[in-house]
């Protein structure tokens, strides 16, 4: 060894080896996503406009000549409303669709779905909605860390139009699923979620374990490094948003740039002492140390400076500290320094990721992985190389130390004591290092296992009934609680309907419990068929007992319409096995418009008892009383 020059052994190409097959299987796995995207997704034609227009019907009705094709998902960075439609065709006819935008930073999302004749005219808007990262995570449609939206099908061709505003990247890719195939899609993108997120767990704790037993801040730095980086990454996809600060759209707001600052100022700080810039290259060093405290009043400001404006300075600044670092570290690689060519390696590995992103967005080259898990790979690959920098650079001082100790012992023969003392500390060292690896692997495989915990547990909390396709108990709960504050905030009457087939035990006894299965499908399709706007909730309570929610419906409205479904049941007897089964229903309802907190509890446990006593009263009837 010369200088700061590390030799290379046989065990670093060992490491890198390891590194490379880990990296690869990973790319295999965001391979295998990305193909699964485009075989199971519905392929969309998208066209967009640049508008001030309030109306959708006014944009639908302009000019096919002033609309632009969709070539790239990312708009580029711009104040004014994007409007863009999206043609999914003819879809198949009672599937459940689920419509994704796989981008959770937008501002403000408005979307409208309509049916179209084979002329392409509107007949009818079949749904409408409104998300963003300015509205509480509770209000999405569908409480995912992606804008997910329930698609009803229709025999009509669809259209669904998007208005766009963001003080951010405009970015819209748009994808149409079937419900089950996006669930397969889901288990494997939570799958890769979960190793990446567990990798960067497992760094970040073992590098502050062995910070915690050397004292060395290179250490400390690299841990709050990999933090960092992976808070950027639970931002970019919502993540941070639903698990860690739903309810805050003041720090949604402002969560990128802060957590963006803090990983650059860690990493300047980090190459500056890998590298050790203030001897090897002074230049690099005055630089990013000029940088260093930019980001740092960037960071102070994005508290209060508008998200735009706070976005370019901190892209620019990028492009300032990264080409300084990466040219002082091929520049010590040049000269042998081992350390150097990992660390030139690490950025390497973001650099292609972040450069193959760009590509994409521009529409310059397709990739065949898609660009924001490659950008996750090349963030693996360049942690695992820095660390593999900073243990070499630890190993290299470690080495130092030695070789003066061992000077110091044959020049000066009365310091035997400090040296045995010194070698003792050594072992201690060794000792804290080994521990601190099998600690790392031990994270790693814990997370690995949580992560297995957790998609089974997923799968056991699904809201779907199994029997009858209806929404569960659990989700009743959820959507109650929600219904009940948009009738509190919007100030209408709130529906609630429990429904319980009569008899339906002597259903069983008589025909056998596979025919009180096809009773009660038979039961909820008829439910499915009366009640049908979207913002109804039908769900099956437990057993023979169902439970229908109805927002801003009176108590009239409603009991008019379970007495369609009173009827319909009484002359609709469920065919199984070439026997008719008739079967009637008794309803408890009531409705009101709810004021403060539990009274939903209370409008659950009025219908209830509504439906007690139309059983106690003879059955098949609907008793509706308001709370």
């Amino acid at each position: 060894m010369q200088g700061n020059q590390v030799i290379p052994t046989d065990r670093s190409y060992w490491i890198v080896a390891l590194v490379s097959l880990f990296v690869f299987a990973l790319l295999a796995l965001t391979v295998s996503l990305t193909s699964t995207i485009e075989e199971k997704s519905i392929s969309l034609e998208s066209s967009f406009v640049v508008s001030e227009e309030l109306e959708p019907l006014s944009i639908i009705n302009i000019h096919e000549s002033r609309f632009s094709p969709l070539v790239k998902d990312n708009l580029g960075l711009s104040d004014a409303p994007h409007w863009v439609r999206i043609s999914p065709g003819q879809v198949a006819e009672k599937e459940q669709y689920i419509f994704e935008l796989n981008y959770g930073l937008l501002d403000q999302l408005d979307i409208w779905v309509y049916a179209l004749d084979e002329n392409g005219r509107i007949i009818e808007e079949i749904a409408t909605y409104t998300a963003g990262d300015k509205k509480a995570f509770v209000y999405r449609p569908i409480q995912h860390e992606q804008f997910l939206f329930p698609i009803i099908t229709t025999t009509n061709q669809l259209l669904i139009l998007l208005r766009v505003e963001s003080e951010g990247p405009i970015k819209v890719p748009a994808r149409l699923w079937e419900k089950g195939d996006f669930i397969e899609y889901s288990g494997s993108h939570k799958l890769f979620m979960g190793l990446f997120f567990g990798y960067m767990i497992a760094m970040a704790l073992s590098n502050l374990f062995i910070y915690a037993t050397t004292r060395n801040l290179t250490f400390a730095v690299y841990t709050g490094y990999v933090t960092s980086l992976a808070m950027v990454t639970a931002t970019l996809h919502g993540i941070g948003f639903r698990y860690l600060w739903s309810n805050n759209i003041w720090f949604q707001e402002r969560a990128i740039t802060l957590f963006a600052c803090f990983t650059l100022i860690l990493i300047i700080i980090f190459s500056a002492q890998v590298l050790d810039l203030k001897n090897t290259s002074k230049r690099a060093n005055k630089i990013l140390n000029a940088v260093k405290y930019i980001f740092i009043i960037l960071a102070i400001l994005s508290f209060f400076l508008p998200y735009s404006i706070l976005l370019k300075s901190i892209l620019i600044m990028i492009a300032v500290t990264t080409p300084v670092i990466l040219i002082a570290s091929l520049n010590l690689a040049f000269k042998g320094n081992l350390i150097a060519r990992y660390f030139s390696g690490a950025w390497a590995a973001l650099l292609i990721s972040g450069i193959a992103l760009t590509l994409e967005n521009l529409g310059l080259y397709e990739l065949p992985i898609d660009a924001s898990y490659l950008l996750m790979v090349g963030a693996i690959a360049e942690t695992l190389l820095l660390a593999l920098a900073l243990a070499i650079s630890f190993s290299s001082q470690y080495k130092q130390a030695e070789t003066a100790r061992a000077l110091a012992v044959e020049n000066e023969r009365k310091a035997m004591a400090a040296k045995d003392e010194l070698l003792q500390l050594q072992m201690q060292t060794k000792e804290a290092l080994e521990y601190s690896v099998e600690e790392r692997t031990l994270e790693l495989e814990i997370a690995l296992r949580e992560l297995s915990e957790a998609n089974r547990e997923l799968e056991r909390l699904s809201a779907i009934d199994p029997l009858t396709g209806l929404m569960n108990r659990r989700y009743f709960d959820k959507r109650l609680l929600a219904e009940s504050r948009r009738s509190r905030r919007e100030k209408r009457p709130l529906a609630l309907a429990m429904l319980d087939i009569d008899h339906f035990k002597k259903i069983n006894d008589n025909f056998g419990h596979i025919a009180g299965d096809a009773c009660l499908k038979h039961f909820a399709s008829i439910l499915q068929n009366h009640i049908k706007r979207p913002s109804d909730v039908i769900c099956r309570y437990g057993g023979e007992e169902f439970v229908a929610i109805l927002p801003a419906t009176d108590l009239e409205g409603a009991q008019t319409l379970m007495e369609k479904v009173r009827k319909a049941l009484e002359q609709s007897p469920a065919e199984f096995e070439n026997q008719s089964i008739k079967m009637t229903v008794s309803i408890g309802l009531s409705a009101k418009e709810i004021a403060g907190d539990k009274e939903q509890e209370a409008l659950l446990d009025k219908a209830d008892r509504l439906l007690y006593e139309a059983k106690e009263s003879g059955r098949n009837k609907v008793i509706a009383q308001a709370l």
